[in-house]
């Protein structure tokens, strides 16, 4: 009980410590203003879509409007990655008030980064900069990906339909970006000599009369395609307001060249817990084994080090990212905790063991998750996804507690862990007498006079003997029968 309590505050202590740490380096002190009207940020958002990059972004932007800037730069350049995060990311940017958002893309801004470029009130692009293709996928049972179904495509469509209302884009094109169905036309009539966008079946519900008016017709996309634009491509269709080198032309294209911007980085603190984010299940997997090893040991020592630093550090990522909060830390460490019970305190295995093995593995699934119920296609493709990762990492634990145990004796440094050399009577080491005529032993009856769990001693006709059970946890006083002889080894069970 003494190890269990000293293991559970060493495990407090570190996550208030690291928690501690890490929000500490989150409060940036504000840069001085620049002597110009216009105030610049630019905040780069770079690599995959995730929890942490929102997180990162919002610190940012909070920064930037306390040191009053009237222009945001979101410098994009992503692949894409979670649709929840670029749902969050998309919505903040478009809900910022009083402040001008700029979406610059030096080389790309595909799937996730499409949506949060469209939410900004303005796009620039690099000359090789391509935006575009934002079909939601997920992992499929057979390999590879597989479009996700109607019920996410009608909400991604929504988004993008909302920003480029709002911001000016051309609204079918930017649903055609999510959508392989949408054939989309550009069409100049006497009327509209500028032109519009129509989709094909909207061209074929035109009646002949309507089809005469039209001077000019351009497939932009057909049908069975995602859209997806270059530079040029991007400028033609009005989603680009310019195209410019770099950021210093992007600063003078926007009249602000005399400004001089504050570029709010990603700090060392976001990107560790974006990394350990990924790692997690790797350090679930080593921190259950280190635990475990230290439950079966005597004293504190390295295992329970390793163990409490995994597994803090796992909690810690996943609570920073907006993951594991309260509730699933609570779930998994109750779950510890019986698991601990089972070893230390009650006899056999069943009664607290299998709760704990089951709570650990919802608090684990729920840290890697931000929600409870799966309640859509994405949602579910999530939750198996967790589960995969989870049930890895207590498989690949309990495959490492086979291998130390089996292999540690030759491992150096390990090897100081676990008992290599023998004991000898040279040495000292006598084994107390048993009595005569072992043989006759079986089905004799005793008193435990230690506890057995599942080596210690017995008394039997005035003798002691030194006896084991077959796993079985047997407290002192209790009647016990040797049930075999097995060499020098005494078996014996409770009666």
């Amino acid at each position: 009980m003494k190890k269990f309590i000293n293991i559970l505050l060493s495990l407090l202590l570190t996550h208030f410590i690291l928690t501690v740490s890490t929000r500490s380096e989150n409060i940036t002190a504000p840069t001085e203003n620049n002597s110009y009207d216009d105030k610049v940020s630019i905040i780069p958002l770079s690599g995959t879509i995730d929890g942490g990059i929102y997180r990162s972004l919002t610190r940012r932007v909070e920064i930037a409007k306390e040191n009053g800037s009237n222009l945001i730069i979101i410098e994009i350049d992503t692949f894409g990655g979670q649709l929840e995060p670029a749902f969050e990311i998309s919505e903040y940017i478009s809900n910022i008030k009083n402040t001008k958002t700029v979406a610059f893309i030096p080389t790309k801004a595909i799937s996730a980064g499409s949506l949060i470029a469209i939410s900004c009130n303005e796009i620039y692009m690099s000359p090789q900069a391509e935006l575009g293709d934002c079909e939601p996928i997920v992992p499929s049972s057979e390999g590879g990906y597989k479009t996700v179904g109607e019920k996410i495509q009608t909400v991604l469509r929504t988004k993008f339909r909302k920003f480029a209302e709002k911001n000016g884009y051309p609204v079918l094109l930017a649903e055609a970006m999510v959508t392989k169905e949408i054939e989309v036309y550009r069409i100049v009539t006497e009327e509209k000599p500028d032109g519009f966008y129509i989709s094909g079946r909207e061209l074929k519900e035109m009646t002949e009369e309507t089809k005469k008016g039209i001077k000019s017709r351009k497939l932009i996309i057909e049908e069975g395609k995602l859209l997806t634009m270059h530079a040029k491509e991007a400028y033609e269709y009005q989603f680009a307001k310019g195209i410019v080198e770099d950021r210093n032309g992007l600063l003078s294209l926007l009249n602000v060249e005399n400004a001089t911007p504050d570029i709010l980085e990603t700090n060392w603190s976001e990107e560790m817990v974006r990394f350990l984010a990924k790692i997690a299940p790797i350090l679930l997997g080593i921190g259950l084994a280190a635990i475990w090893m230290e439950f079966k040991s005597p004293g504190f020592g390295l295992p329970g080090i390793i163990g409490i630093s995994c597994l803090a550090t796992v909690f810690l990522s996943k609570h920073l990212v907006g993951l594991a909060e309260a509730p699933e830390i609570i779930i998994f460490f109750s779950g510890i905790v019986l698991i601990a019970v089972e070893i230390l305190l009650i006899p056999g295995f069943g009664i607290a063991g299998i709760p704990g093995i089951i709570l650990i593995l919802i608090g684990a699934i729920l840290s890697f998750q931000d929600f409870t119920i799966p309640r859509t296609p994405y949602d579910v493709d999530m939750f198996v996804k967790n589960i995969f990762a989870v049930m890895c990492s207590i498989i690949g634990s309990g495959i490492t507690i086979f291998l130390l145990f089996r292999f540690m004796p030759g491992i150096p440094f390990f090897n100081r862990l676990v008992l290599t050399t023998s004991e000898t009577a040279q040495s000292g080491y006598v084994i107390p007498p048993q009595p005569a005529g072992k043989s006759s032993l079986p089905g004799t009856q005793g008193l435990a006079s230690t506890t057995l769990h599942p080596t210690g001693k017995i008394e039997v006709n005035n003798n002691i003997l030194d006896v084991v059970t077959e796993g079985e946890y047997i407290e002192k006083g209790q009647i016990v029968e040797i049930i075999e002889i097995r060499g020098n080894i005494i078996v014996v069970k409770a009666v």
